[in-house]
């Protein structure tokens, strides 16, 4: 069993199956590539085969799991189903790769899958609105050697199995301060955890033939209350695990009500930024705030 050690890179964000190359098909030991792990190219290599798709195109994976209340002495409760979709594009240079991502989790009925517009919270016994994640334009250039040195994503690999693995902890000033959103945030400071896993076969990664390897992924998020929920300085936060995979055929392999309603709410969200998009990132919190304000101007 190997484990590497990180050398601080990306937790850059923190999903399909290519076809072969077009043309005669090269032979099974042409097409193979021992990548090295520990090499700047080929760890950033895999990686981006394992998270998207190193040709260009687009690559969607989708995750599935619950939410859960984590407040100190009282047992957890699970309060609804979380669905996350991501839709990637890569695009190689000489230094490295561009990354682009949309990203949103959409908050579920735990036993039907419905995308919820409200939610009754069952600790406040209110009813609030929903506002899902939808993170734009996620992402940004991924240097194989730069002004940080050299990438390295940490990787487990064991028995033909590799999984590349991102532990991320967070904290910074909070865009919703306690003094001007009293009812939504949680503190001054936006802190949490996200846990990536990226799980994927030693002989696909090394598939020279493959430009996207199949992945099993998994997301664990540790969070201050959502916002929406409007728990104010409540002790305690939600708790978020979910896990699922690359998706071989795309917007054809999600869940039929979660699709029908992205096709219907959140359509740019089943695709992937083009290079155009790249400096058009909008994320969770900011979108949320701006939400409030014009809700309190009378524009919402």
């Amino acid at each position: 069993m190997t484990i590497t050690t990180p050398s601080r890179r990306h937790a850059l964000g923190a999903l399909s199956l290519a076809g072969l190359a077009a043309g005669v098909a090269a032979p099974a030991m042409a097409a193979t590539k021992h990548l090295n792990l520990d090499d700047p190219w080929d760890n950033l290599t895999a990686y981006l085969k394992a998270r998207s798709d190193i040709s260009g195109a687009i690559s969607m994976s989708w995750t599935q799991g619950f939410v859960y209340s984590n407040i100190p002495g009282q047992p957890a409760r699970k309060l609804m189903m979380g669905q996350g979709v991501k839709c990637t594009r890569c695009i190689k240079d000489d230094k490295g790769y561009e990354f682009l991502e949309r990203e949103c989790v959409i908050f579920s009925d735990a036993e039907t899958g419905e995308p919820l517009k409200t939610w009754r919270n069952p600790f406040t016994e209110r009813t609030v609105d929903v506002f899902h994640i939808q993170n734009a334009s996620a992402g940004g250039h991924i240097d194989a050697v730069g002004s940080r040195g050299q990438h390295h994503t940490t990787y487990l690999e064991n028995t033909g199995d590799v999984t590349f693995f991102i532990d991320l902890f967070y904290s910074s000033p909070s865009k919703l301060s306690v003094k001007d959103y009293p009812a939504y945030a949680a503190s001054d400071v936006y802190e949490g955890a996200g846990i990536y896993h990226f799980h994927a076969k030693r002989a696909d990664l090394d598939n020279a033939a493959l430009a996207s390897a199949p992945v099993t992924t998994s997301h664990t998020g540790v969070r201050q209350w959502l916002p929406w929920m409007e728990m104010g300085q409540w002790a305690g936060g939600v708790v978020m695990p979910s896990r699922g995979k690359k998706l071989p055929n795309g917007i054809a392999d999600l869940p039929k009500p979660l699709r029908a309603w992205m096709e219907k709410n959140a359509p740019e969200f089943l695709t992937a930024p083009t290079l155009a998009d790249k400096d058009k990132q909008r994320f969770f919190y900011d979108q949320f705030k701006d939400h409030i304000d014009k809700k309190r101007k009378g524009m919402g």
